[in-house]
């Protein structure tokens, strides 16, 4: 990197109310497999509900593996094998790139029960990035709480990802990054 020039961000995403509704486990009762449908941004159930992605999350998505920008996902689902199978159906791109695989083909990925600190120990671990060099975005606001004192940028999504959200997000990792250099 120039010298001066403004680091990147290693960008974590939740999944469930921030990438897609409905959450995993809303889904009880009405099992996978899913399957891909004509629309790249609707997967459905084994019994038709469709599950959709929220926002503007494929093209944040794609335009970050266009990039080659490293991606994580952070995960408290429920149902973490559910959770991986729509990572790997859901396709971001015409090229065929799921949202697993910008996700480091799912080396990035932590998805279990538990706090959401322990998912970013684990990913800093597999990353060597620094938590203040991460951007997370999450709909929950104890998930934003909890990560934002590793040191985290942290960006509340309520009606999931936006492309508004996204630069929001951008905004306050660059505004935090020019606070630690003074």
């Amino acid at each position: 990197m120039a010298a001066g020039a403004p680091a990147r961000p290693f960008i974590v995403f939740d999944l469930d109310a921030c990438c897609w509704l409905p959450e995993m486990y809303q889904l009880w009762g009405d099992s996978p497999p899913f399957s891909q449908t004509s629309d790249p941004g609707v997967l459905k159930t084994a019994r038709g509900t469709p599950v959709r992605l929220l926002g503007e999350t494929r093209s944040i998505f794609a335009r970050l593996y266009a990039e080659g920008r490293p991606v994580g996902v952070a995960s408290r689902s429920d149902e973490p094998e559910w959770a991986r199978e729509c990572l790997r159906k859901f396709i971001v791109d015409d090229a065929g790139t799921s949202m697993w695989d910008v996700a480091g083909k799912g080396r990035l990925v932590e998805i279990y029960k538990g706090s959401k600190t322990e998912h970013f120990k684990q990913l800093q671990q597999k990353t060597a990035v620094p938590f203040t060099q991460m951007l997370f975005f999450d709909d929950d606001p104890s998930n934003i709480r909890d990560v934002s004192r590793l040191g985290v940028t942290c960006i509340l999504t309520p009606q999931g990802m936006t492309a508004e959200k996204y630069d929001e997000g951008i905004r306050a990792f660059m505004s935090a990054k020019e606070r630690q250099s003074r």
